[in-house]
């Protein structure tokens, strides 16, 4: 079937559960995204100003399972998690009608980092409620799926973009995978939305809420594990750059929702600068897949506009790696190979395709804007030697104070 009569097929689907025809009903189209699934909305409304709009979402069964959707949606929302309800699905034709959640994603009221601190507050809120969900059987985020993720680094954005010769490629690229999915087993395995953003969570008022409050979507993909991934995943999105300050704020309220999960696993408790390494090595791993996402996009799916997420994205790489002192040689390959052929690919591209951001503006990748990166590289370095003072005086300590009791021992015992 293809696309415009899929259209017309879910219009006459949707206005037959209201006892409508298409011509009755209006049905708008919403948005598309990564996937092959594409949103409408069934204005009802404009019928009966009592009556809430809906929306559809047109996912072919050959090509998207919708299943896990459904299970999900209404798992969660009888968790209380707050998820827009499933009024109907079709299975065989692959059609679903869905609460109208309405027009205010997240991304439009973070205006500043004082609405930031609001907002990613009650998001870190409802991603400790997520993660206290028992996983069930949601599939496993384990090491296979996340290096066969990172492996679309290497294929789509250096192979298929880039055209990168062999010998220019990071030569340690199976060290590297291995330390962040090291890094990934490390920590307490929980219910993971794997794409939590702000475009992903909605401004909205039901019926008993007394104001807008964040509301989900797009959870789907769920699976099972690390807890960190959401936390990156909301705080290095598509659209912002947060302050350093900020983006430590976050993270140490994420780390101390946190440690009762370490403990229950019986993991040791991390300290903020553990906690935030994790965080940014997670990063690592979802920022690298998502540069690799964002080249099959433009090149097998014909989404040019994905190229533009780009710089944003090696950018938030970037930042992350200052957390890694283990990296460092991937910090100076990527600074000194992929940032240079990745700009002058974007820039050819985005001159082909006459691609350009919201402002006008062509996307390109600044080679010299990283005035913030060496103060947030300082500001880790001294995290650690903070770290590792705080820890060498806790052991002097604990060395003087078993010499004391020794010695106390001794004058007993002469005695």
């Amino acid at each position: 079937m293809t696309s415009d009569a899929r259209r017309q097929a879910l219009h006459a689907w949707a206005a037959a559960r209201h006892d409508l025809t298409p011509e009755a009903v209006r049905m708008s189209a919403v948005a598309d995204d990564a996937s092959f699934r594409r949103y409408f909305r069934l204005h009802l409304e404009e019928l009966d100003p009592a009556t809430p709009a809906r929306i559809l979402m047109d996912a072919p069964p050959e090509k998207e399972d919708s299943h896990g959707f459904v299970a999900i949606a209404r798992q969660w929302r009888d968790a209380g998690l707050p998820l827009p309800e499933v009024f109907a699905f079709d299975e065989t034709l692959g059609f679903l009608e869905l609460e109208d959640l309405g027009d205010t994603p997240l991304m439009t009221a973070l205006t500043s980092t004082e609405h930031a601190d609001h907002y990613y507050g009650e998001a870190i809120g409802l991603l400790e409620q997520l993660h206290q969900l028992p996983p069930g059987n949601l599939p496993a985020y384990d090491d296979a799926r996340l290096s066969a993720e990172l492996a679309l680094f290497p294929e789509w954005c250096l192979g298929q973009l880039l055209d990168m010769p062999h010998d220019r490629r990071y030569a340690a690229w199976g060290k590297l995978t291995g330390q962040l999915l090291a890094a990934a087993s490390a920590q307490p395995v929980v219910t993971v939305h794997r794409d939590f953003h702000a475009q992903n969570l909605f401004l909205h008022q039901s019926a008993s809420q007394h104001q807008p409050r964040l509301w989900i979507i797009d959870f789907q993909d769920a699976v099972s594990g690390p807890e960190n991934y959401d936390l990156i995943s909301l705080l290095r999105d598509r659209h912002w750059r947060w302050p350093e300050p900020a983006m430590a704020r976050w993270i140490e309220q994420a780390r101390l929702a946190a440690l009762p999960r370490y403990a229950a696993a019986g993991l040791p408790a991390p300290s903020p600068l553990e906690y935030r390494q994790s965080v940014e090595r997670m990063g690592v791993q979802r920022n690298l897949k998502i540069l690799g996402i964002f080249a099959r996009l433009t090149l097998r799916d014909a989404k040019p506009r994905y190229l533009t997420l780009m710089p944003r994205f090696l950018g938030h790489l970037r930042e992350g790696l200052a957390f890694c002192p283990e990296l460092i040689s991937f910090t100076h390959w990527l600074d000194e190979v992929l940032t240079p052929a990745l700009s002058l690919r974007l820039a050819e591209e985005c001159e082909a395709r006459d691609l350009r951001l919201a402002n006008g503006e062509r996307p390109e990748i600044n080679l010299d804007d990283y005035d913030e990166l060496a103060a947030l590289a300082d500001r880790a370095a001294r995290l650690q030697r903070n770290a590792a003072a705080a820890t060498a005086k806790s052991a002097a300590a604990s060395g003087e104070s078993n010499e004391s009791a020794a010695n106390a021992d001794n004058e007993s015992g002469s005695h």
